[in-house]
């Protein structure tokens, strides 16, 4: 069936019109009726729009994990953004994609699940879901988020406002790890872009008291809003100058620099029963 279907597909209202590719459900363009791309198109200093990420969040110690005493080798966030997702279901507002494991899939991550990604339109704003299945005998342990990157040309036009104030400071990252160290980067509700503020890689939030983050162009109406209250943690990330910015929702982490590898104390990790599922979601509210 993954063969006959087609490389994109749309769902639209009289709002926006969505674009979401077969290959990792990868939602990669936004429209709006005045012609405006809210999705970054994914050109060579950074050649995705949107990953979805499962089943981990960021890197692993070496790329590896332990589980039950055996070593399972997995790649910075997991494999579902470069695998081909099947259609479950589709109408004019709304569309489901769904993965299931595989033989390649169970080499590097030995649990059964059904990943399902729905993405529904309502006016102005686009909901993206996240529901995991538990397919298998025992536990599995899953992390899972958004990684959407909005178009902010050039960056230094453009700011983060937080809906609360924020004292929280960012983990900052060694190399694709985290590390203990922290920095202020919030005034107040404000996040002030530019040109070197991913000079170190992606802002990492613990515990944000605000619900939603949007991306503001001052010079017009152009406005991103992204309510990430569901998930625990937020990456806010881009290549150093690149034109985009993306707000990512994570149920899940990038390995700590002192992690032991042991899957079971992964911070971030769920843990779902068998027959027992989880379900977040984050909504994007698109403005010009």
């Amino acid at each position: 069936m993954a063969n006959t279907l087609p490389a994109r597909f749309v769902i639209k209202n009289d709002f926006l019109t969505v674009e979401i590719k077969k290959l990792g459900a990868e939602l990669c363009s936004v429209t709006d009726k005045n012609g405006t791309e809210f999705m970054w198109q994914a050109q060579p200093v950074w050649p995705r729009h949107a990953p979805n990420l499962f089943p981990i969040i960021g890197s692993l110690i070496d790329h590896e994990y332990t589980y039950n005493g055996v070593t399972y080798p997995l790649s910075h966030h997991g494999f579902a953004r470069d695998t081909y997702f099947d259609m479950l279901h589709q109408s004019e507002h709304s569309i489901a994609l769904v993965f299931q494991q595989n033989e390649e899939t169970l080499k590097m991550y030995p649990f059964k699940f059904t990943l399902v990604l729905t993405y529904t339109l309502d006016k102005n704003s686009l909901k993206q879901s996240f529901r995991v299945i538990n397919n298998d005998e025992l536990e599995i342990p899953v992390s899972f988020g958004g990684h959407p990157a909005f178009n902010a040309n050039p960056i230094t036009e453009y700011r983060l406002v937080f809906d609360s104030e924020e004292s929280n400071k960012s983990n900052t990252l060694q190399g694709p790890y985290i590390s203990d160290v922290e920095i202020d980067v919030i005034t107040g509700n404000e996040l002030e872009l530019n040109e070197h503020i991913f000079d170190n890689d992606a802002l990492v939030f613990q515990n944000l008291k605000s619900k939603t983050v949007s991306l503001i162009h001052r010079n017009s109406n152009y406005k991103v809003s992204v309510d990430v209250s569901e998930f625990p943690y937020l990456g806010i990330w881009a290549k150093p100058k690149a034109s985009y910015v993306c707000i990512e929702p994570w149920q899940g982490l990038a390995d700590f620099v002192t992690h032991n590898k042991k899957i079971e104390n992964k911070k971030g990790i769920v843990w779902i029963s068998p027959n027992k599922e989880i379900s977040k979601s984050f909504t994007m509210l698109f403005e010009s």
